[in-house]
């Protein structure tokens, strides 16, 4: 059985590019990735988010999930995103972009297709229990909500533990210290 892995990219634009010039620019690298879609890759696709505290302090905030089959699959998206069809619209991005930071997750389960998220809800695993108790008290507080849950690999990347996808603004009890932001997809098309 192949794992399901995200990396995740953290991004933001300089202070003088536009929102809708660089939400172009991520769009047309998207498309581009998905044109010639490189082997193990499941799905790309970039939210708007709201304030996170490894982010900047004001302006946009873009999260960008790349979705593939196994860690051999990193490799062959790394070439990928800046090689043939993709090269140019990585470049046109990438000379816009501000600052970046990634992680790498691995999925946990859920019944959430990402491309239906609307909120990221960031949490961390206290001291003590064992993941399968932290995992059924999540279950227990997620109640009927449509969610996933993505846990943060080889502790890569400054976010916290956890990352739960959902369609309504989720509340945990305050032991999950939880991190809730609006997530808006930017379109491909």
């Amino acid at each position: 059985m192949v794992d399901v892995l995200a990396y995740v990219f953290w991004h933001w634009p300089r202070p003088d590019v536009t929102t809708v010039s660089y939400e172009r620019k991520l769009s047309s690298f998207l498309r581009a990735l998905g044109a010639d879609k490189p082997s193990g890759l499941v799905e790309a696709l970039s939210f708007r988010v709201g304030p996170l505290p490894w982010g900047p302090q004001g302006g946009s905030l873009y999260e960008d999930w790349y979705i593939v089959e196994g860690f051999s699959a990193l490799g062959i998206l790394s070439e990928a995103a800046v090689s043939q069809g993709a090269r140019a619209p990585h470049d046109s991005i990438a000379k816009d972009y501000m600052r970046g930071a990634g992680g790498l997750f691995k999925s946990v389960g859920g019944d959430l297709h990402l491309h239906e998220a609307r909120f990221t809800t960031w949490i961390e695993k206290p001291v003590g229990p064992s993941y399968q108790s932290y995992y059924e008290e999540l279950a227990g507080s997620l109640g009927e909500n449509r969610s996933d849950l993505w846990r943060r690999q080889l502790v890569l990347g400054p976010s916290s533990q956890f990352c739960v996808h959902s369609t309504e603004a989720l509340q945990l009890p305050t032991s999950f210290r939880q991190i809730t932001s609006k997530a808006e997809l930017v379109s491909p098309d």
